[in-house]
């Protein structure tokens, strides 16, 4: 297993990563940091879970100029979860660094309170794209000095439709910038965006590290009329502590979620149209148990870390 120690990092970073207990690299940060930090552009496949975000994350890190406070890294993310956990794990690995400002800029807060943050200046932004897409077009954000561009789960936000305002943020870019491209799948999609938006990129791909877990796996199939009564019936059979359902849509979640509270379950929907107060809130009650049942869509649950989940 390699050590972090065996990269070309400044000591604030890698005394930090000591006190954190990150000694020895996942497999995709050992492929994926020397051609970073090299300076090459990247294209990385690995699953959820493996350690990529400390992967780009040292790499932007390494590069930045903390006494220039105009933006030079930018990570753009699906889902506000997921940029909300991107960017808290950036700021643990560069709490070695002095004067780092990280600004998160998301959908579900105002544009105004985000303007005036900016306006203080950042050294690294992680977003959303549309979200950083309105701030491009309203001259609250600049990307001129940008040195590191990172997409980030880069086959969920082409599947969520996300390429025209990656485009239009690619345009607002030096051409200069080292662009990297991490993905838990290599989809067509993928070398395609590749090739409009790096130089000669590298690729690295992990294998899945087998899971210590035991995940039992079972399929239910049921007539669509009859599907809330079958999960109903499962719920009263396994009577789990707490349990995270998967609807298609919003509307499916809302209303689902309803039906459950009906029953007398302590149940919560979770998806894009609440606002960033109310999705914490949910996530807050299904964390602390104060809601047993988190029923949500998968855009909404793609980033979400939840420990020992029964069902």
């Amino acid at each position: 297993m390699s050590r972090f120690t065996q990269l070309p990092l400044p000591t604030a970073l890698l005394s930090n990563l000591d006190s954190l207990g990150y000694r020895h690299m996942t497999p995709i940060q050992a492929l994926s940091l020397p051609p970073v930090l090299a300076g090459h552009d990247l294209i990385a496949q690995a699953e959820t879970g493996s350690g990529k975000t400390a992967a780009f994350g040292l790499g932007l890190l390494n590069a930045l100029d903390t006494h220039n406070r105009q933006v030079q890294a930018l990570v753009l993310c699906p889902t506000r979860e997921l940029a909300e956990q991107v960017g808290k794990e950036i700021r643990r690995l560069g709490r070695g660094l002095q004067n780092v400002k990280l600004v998160t800029l998301c959908g579900g807060s105002g544009l105004g309170p985000q303007r005036s943050t900016l306006q203080h200046g950042a050294h690294i932004v992680v977003g959303t794209p549309g979200r950083i897409q309105k701030h491009l077009q309203k001259g609250s954000l600049d990307l001129q000095s940008l040195r590191t561009l990172v997409l980030d789960e880069a086959d969920r936000m082409l599947d969520m439709g996300f390429v025209d305002d990656i485009s239009a943020i690619v345009k607002r870019s030096p051409d200069s910038r080292q662009t990297l491209l991490f993905s838990a799948t290599y989809p067509d999609t993928i070398q395609q965006i590749s090739q409009r938006f790096q130089r000669e990129p590298q690729r690295v791909s992990a294998q899945p590290t087998p899971s210590r877990a035991r995940i039992e796996q079972q399929f239910f199939e049921t007539r669509e009329e009859a599907r809330d009564d079958a999960l109903l019936t499962l719920l009263a059979h396994y009577r789990p502590e707490a349990a995270l359902i998967f609807c298609n849509t919003k509307r499916a979640c809302d209303d689902l979620a309803r039906r459950l509270q009906h029953e007398g379950y302590h149940a919560q929907a979770l998806h894009g149209d609440l606002e960033q107060r109310q999705r914490n809130d949910v996530l807050v009650q299904f964390s602390n148990q104060s809601c047993k049942l988190l029923v949500a869509t998968d855009v909404a649950a793609r980033g979400l870390d939840i420990d020992d989940l029964p069902l």
